[in-house]
């Protein structure tokens, strides 16, 4: 978090740099995961959260068989998704907006970037369904590739469930809106609190002189 302890005028005024801002500095955590959790539960959609580099800042909610217990099971499945959730979210920072798109393992995902001054500090990652019937053979090569049975597999990928690219969207601008609005509002009032420190620092100053 950001250190907010120092005492002089230019310290105050130059105290933090929107640079420096991450995520967890704009969003409760804690709300996020519940919102998150929430939200995956209500409309039917994986979801989970990672910083700029794909490390997840929130644990996955309603993760998918096929991911949770198999592709996330092996180091080369688990590489394959940080890389994806990596592309997904700079598809999205250079969009500004939120992005379709099939993940690595032929599922089609949604990246909703979270962006503070045009800088990308965060994504919200979802989906783990699928628009139309999958290709059995596709999925066996890749279960072959990371490592995985390929029967369970195939038998995990007949859970998913099928949904239109326009639901898909409707819930990936949702959770735009909701993570934007959220950063946004939080980094106002970082911006208001060191106009406030200044102003104290320098009323504090000026009776000091008054006493000289």
């Amino acid at each position: 978090m950001l250190n907010r302890k120092r005492k002089s005028r230019k310290a105050i005024a130059h105290e933090w740099d929107v640079n420096d801002l991450e995520l967890t500095d704009v969003i409760d955590i804690k709300f996020l995961q519940k919102f998150q959790d929430d939200f995956a539960k209500g409309v039917g959609l994986a979801s989970v959260t990672v910083d700029p580099n794909g490390k997840p800042v929130t644990k996955p909610s309603s993760y998918i068989r096929l991911c949770r217990d198999y592709t996330h099971s092996t180091a080369v499945g688990d590489k394959r998704c940080a890389e994806s959730h990596c592309k997904g979210g700079e598809k999205a920072a250079r969009a500004g907006k939120p992005v379709i798109y099939e993940c690595h393992a032929g599922l089609i995902d949604f990246a909703a970037p979270i962006m503070l001054e045009g800088r990308l500090i965060g994504t919200i990652l979802g989906g783990q369904v699928l628009t139309s019937a999958p290709e059995e053979e596709k999925y066996r090569r890749i279960a072959k590739e990371i490592g995985v049975n390929e029967d369970e597999y195939v038998k995990a990928l007949k859970e998913i469930r099928v949904l239109s690219k326009e639901s898909i969207e409707a819930a990936a601008n949702v959770l735009f809106i909701v993570a934007n609005s959220l950063s946004n509002t939080a980094y106002q009032k970082i911006k208001l609190q060191t106009v406030i420190d200044t102003i104290t620092y320098e009323l504090n100053s000026l009776k000091q002189c008054t006493k000289l």
